[in-house]
């Protein structure tokens, strides 16, 4: 295989090309570990020995014969490997940089960790405020209605009845509920992206899931609520209550 090798360096850019004959022992779909490979279709990925790549090198000239060398190194101990290569190393500390993959990543799973039990702590916080204020707020309302389902009661309304009217209001509790704070989360939703789109690169995408759970169990804490406020109205006396409210 023939390979025109060529390098742009001077003032004016000048640029240099040189024939090389490389013989090819293979081709692989996958690169050495620590390795990139371009994906411009106009390039080419060469994996050679340092052999070949100071012979490679010694046709550019003097001032462009410079490169970084990288060694990659996987062990199942990577802390003591890394104590191990900073008590060897005798030059100065800015002559090299070592970067441990594992340890990199265990801190990052830990700031995971951390921001996730976090963020779990707090929504379930802020969601017990919410269903506390749910039951409260209902189960007041029930108790102050009692005179007015004991009237209904008192001029012919079945049970059957008064379950329907109570599941219908859940129905439309929950809805009305779910018609302020839906649009309110798509709001939120939107500015997060915007504010988040300056830095990462993605696309505009709805949580489905979680709007799903959010409506479902909206609606089952209102039902559930609604159920058991109401329970208690059916062991009232009719007459207390319209007794009551009379005085």
């Amino acid at each position: 295989m023939t390979v025109d090798l060529s390098s742009s360096f001077g003032e004016r850019d000048q640029e240099i090309s040189f024939i090389q004959e490389i013989t090819l022992a293979g081709v692989t779909t996958e690169a050495p570990m620590g390795s990139s490979v371009w994906t411009d279709p106009l390039s080419l990925s060469l994996f050679v020995s340092e052999t070949m790549f100071d012979q490679l090198l010694a046709g550019l000239p003097d001032e462009e014969q410079r490169y970084t060398g990288t060694l990659y190194i996987n062990t199942s101990e990577p802390g003591l490997l890394e104590e191990k290569i900073r008590s060897m190393h005798q030059c100065d500390a800015g002559d090299f940089h070592i970067y441990n993959q594992a340890q990199a990543a265990q801190e990052e799973k830990q700031s995971k960790l951390l921001l996730t039990v976090f963020i779990t702590g707090f929504i379930l916080l802020i969601t017990g405020i919410c269903i506390a204020n749910i039951i409260n707020t209902i189960t007041t309302s029930i108790a102050l209605r009692r005179r007015e389902f004991a009237m209904l009661k008192s001029v012919g309304m079945t049970p059957k009845g008064f379950n329907r009217m109570i599941r219908y209001e859940s129905v439309f509790y929950g809805i009305k509920a779910l018609s302020f704070g839906l649009p309110i989360s798509l709001g939120i939703n939107y500015l997060l992206y915007r504010a988040m789109s300056d830095g990462f690169q993605f696309s505009f995408t709805l949580p489905w899931n979680s709007y799903i759970v959010a409506v479902v169990s909206v609606l089952a804490i209102v039902f559930i609520t609604m159920l058991y406020s109401s329970s208690k109205m059916k062991k009232e006396n009719i007459i207390d209550s319209l007794t009551n409210w009379s005085a």
